[in-house]
């Protein structure tokens, strides 16, 4: 008589580790989606959509240590919750029956309430707006969802769920490369100007002004000036009153077109240029990216 030895559920060590490897992929894709966002937008200083790439390498301790974190204390507790399920309510007919885990009819409505509890401690606790909770309750469950029925699969369907990531991860960085280069998607060009398409007054639609006249010299009058990062709401922001000169060129260390001012008593020394053809912006950024100053044309 043939007998069949049924497979215990998986070590929380097992699950934790094979999430833990989805879920750095999943977050690979999100990043590798956000550059390709990114490339297609005029965003803070940056090497485009290849740097953006190069620097998920050195992401990779980082990327393992959130998903560690969300393995840990978002999918465990979900396919704990589905065998809890499970064992209550029975396992349904057609909803598989591998014996690594609970079937995946239950590991489904299980993500999604400990996503929702994972939505509710950002709002209470995370100082997140009702509107934002709401957002992360489906992206928690995006997640969570994946990681877990790929945890849940018996050994030898184990290393083919991890490699359909990972191959997914590397085909939307590919195709999001041919999609830039063949111009399906249009990557981000700052304006081309020229000196005489920089000079007259600029304002920072503060009260404050950049006047840039033909002979290269340049007069801020009340230029907001913040340096770091961008002031919070209602914080009191520097400005600078001074006279100078002005060139377009290149800041050192940095090959991308600027305007470099310079002018004692104010800390800008180089602005973005930004914008749109025949709408030039000059723009400061702080150091998470974040947009602090854009000077505008006075028309």
């Amino acid at each position: 008589m043939e007998t069949t030895t049924r497979v215990g559920p998986p070590s929380s060590g097992r699950v934790v580790a094979v999430a833990t490897a989805v879920l750095m992929l999943e977050l690979t894709l999100v990043l590798v989606g956000y550059a390709l966002y990114g490339a297609t937008r005029e965003s803070g200083p940056g090497g485009g959509y290849g740097a953006a790439l190069g620097l998920l390498p050195p992401a990779v301790p980082f990327l393992a240590l959130f998903g560690g974190a969300g393995a840990a204390v978002l999918v465990l507790p979900a396919l704990l919750l589905a065998g809890s399920l499970e064992r209550r309510f029975g396992r349904p007919a057609g909803g598989g029956g591998n014996g690594a885990g609970a079937a995946p009819v239950w590991v489904v409505p299980a993500a999604v309430v400990v996503a929702a509890v994972c939505a509710l401690v950002a709002g209470l606790y995370g100082g997140l707006s009702p509107l934002a909770a709401l957002v992360v309750w489906p992206v928690a469950a995006a997640l969570i969802l994946p990681a877990a029925l790929v945890a849940r699969l018996p050994g030898r369907w184990l290393l083919r769920g991890t490699a359909l990531w990972g191959t997914l991860a590397i085909a939307v960085a590919a195709l999001g490369g041919l999609a830039l280069g063949s111009g399906v998607l249009e990557e981000y060009r700052p304006p081309a100007v020229t000196r005489s398409d920089m000079v007259g007054t600029w304002t920072d639609g503060h009260g404050g002004t950049l006047e840039l006249a033909a002979d290269g010299t340049a007069t801020a009058d009340g230029v907001l000036d913040p340096v770091g990062f961008a002031p919070a709401p209602g914080e009191a922001v520097e400005t600078c009153t001074a006279h100078g000169t002005w060139t377009l060129g290149a800041a050192a260390g940095d090959g991308d077109r600027k305007l470099v001012t310079d002018l004692p008593d104010c800390r800008a020394g180089a602005w973005e240029i930004g914008g749109e053809d025949g709408r030039p912006a000059l723009r400061r950024w702080d150091l998470d990216g974040e947009e602090m100053v854009t000077l505008a044309r006075r028309r």
